[in-house]
């Protein structure tokens, strides 16, 4: 590996949060219309032919994306050891926030406790989460804060067409946290500069118009302005097909790449160096699509049980999706199809023997619109493995 790492810097926590409302295949054709059967056959095989999600997590109304990042962000400060008051930073990741200002994250922050800690929104769609990871590194690592926790939180369902089979297919709800800490003189862990990148696209997906989704009913009546048009609800958009498929596996390959501090020619060329690192690593890559995942893993010749992937039951949550991967890998390992010969899935399994053990090199890539693209990674605390290990059990003993 060719980049620096910092040892100085670490995660000292994760946590993830699910809605309980599940909605598998079967329950996602009655909500959607404009699926062609006599084209596209049975509903649910088409869906895992084309994405490889079987089910995904839907709040109800009255859950803001807020209430999903409270659950996260909390357990989350109780594996790292650390109070809300003391977090010296919050950078809170989503792009369907349920208010705009003061915003979601305003409120998160007071409802967590943090109640005088500078906090932010920010929207890089499914890199959010990445990108927040990036400026985390570079408060902690500059020694302008101690804490600083990065949420990326989403309430996708809301933002949904289902008229739009397509891109209704996909998407689903869900939270997930990590606290990134100075550890000087640590024993173990250490983190990486993240690499971040750019390439203007306007279309590969996009809301499709900008008001925010609101509770109408929490606003006065008043008469619509002159050219001033309501919208009822923001649809999230999202191009499909080989070109977008490919773009993607070539950016989250290229930003993984770079972060390991090589550049794109090392892993086209086969570099042995740069192999070894990544085929010794464990991908926690953006859960965008099942086939984009299966791409990624082909062109870094990466053993399946290295590649996590959450995808086939939590689908695609855009900025939650790379931090709730990471939490699973740490908690519970991994997930695999179970096929029969035709390729027909039988079941989805749970891999615990694949759960990330200490000083395990985490490598977090991810792609959303824009396209903001980027890599995160770290090497896992003996701590936080410890830690997350006896949560686990905490609230296995409680249930």
């Amino acid at each position: 590996m060719r980049a620096e790492l910092n040892p100085n810097v670490t995660i000292t926590g994760t946590r993830a949060y699910l809605p309980e409302r599940e909605i598998d295949n079967d329950t996602l054709s009655e909500m959607v219309s404009g699926f062609d059967t006599e084209r596209g056959g049975d509903f649910g095989a088409w869906v895992d032919q084309v994405t490889h999600v079987h089910e995904r997590r839907f709040c109800e109304w009255p859950v803001r994306t807020n209430d999903l990042a409270l659950h996260a962000a909390r357990q989350a400060l109780e594996v790292a050891d650390v109070a809300p008051q003391d977090i010296g930073l919050i950078i809170y990741a989503s792009f369907t926030v349920s208010q705009d200002l003061p915003g979601d994250h305003c409120l998160f922050a007071e409802q967590l406790g943090a109640t005088s800690t500078p906090v932010f929104h920010l929207k890089a769609a499914c890199a959010g989460s990445i990108y927040g990871l990036s400026m985390a590194y570079g408060m902690v690592a500059s020694g302008v804060y101690e804490h600083v926790l990065v949420v990326g939180s989403e309430t996708a369902s809301k933002a949904l067409n289902f008229h739009d089979p397509i891109t209704s297919i996909i998407f689903g709800d869900g939270s997930g946290a990590a606290v990134v800490s100075r550890r000087d003189g640590s024993a173990g862990g250490g983190m990486l500069p993240a690499h971040l990148g750019f390439k203007y696209s306007p279309r590969n997906i996009h809301l499709g118009n900008s008001n925010i989704p609101v509770d109408v009913t929490r606003f006065p009546d008043r008469e619509t302005e002159p050219g001033v048009p309501l919208v009822a609800q923001a649809l999230v958009e999202m191009e499909s097909g080989p070109n977008v498929l490919r773009s993607a596996v070539l950016a989250m390959a290229e930003c993984l790449t770079r972060a390991l501090g090589y550049d794109k020619r090392a892993l086209r060329k086969k570099d042995p160096a740069l192999m070894e690192t990544i085929q010794s690593a464990r991908v926690v890559p953006h859960q965008a699509n099942g086939r984009i995942i299966d791409g990624l893993a082909d062109r870094l010749r990466l053993p399946s049980e290295r590649m996590v992937r959450t995808i086939y039951r939590y689908g695609n949550m855009s900025a939650a999706s790379n931090l709730v991967a990471l939490d699973y890998g740490l908690r519970r390992g991994n997930m695999v199809r179970d096929l029969d010969e035709e390729g027909n899935v039988l079941a989805i399994l749970e891999q615990p023997e694949h759960r990330f053990e200490a000083n395990e090199l985490i490598l977090l890539p991810s792609i959303g619109g824009g396209y903001l693209m980027g890599c995160a990674g770290f090497i896992a605390d003996p701590v936080l493995i410890e830690r997350t290990r006896a949560q686990e059990v905490a609230l296995a003993t409680n249930a």
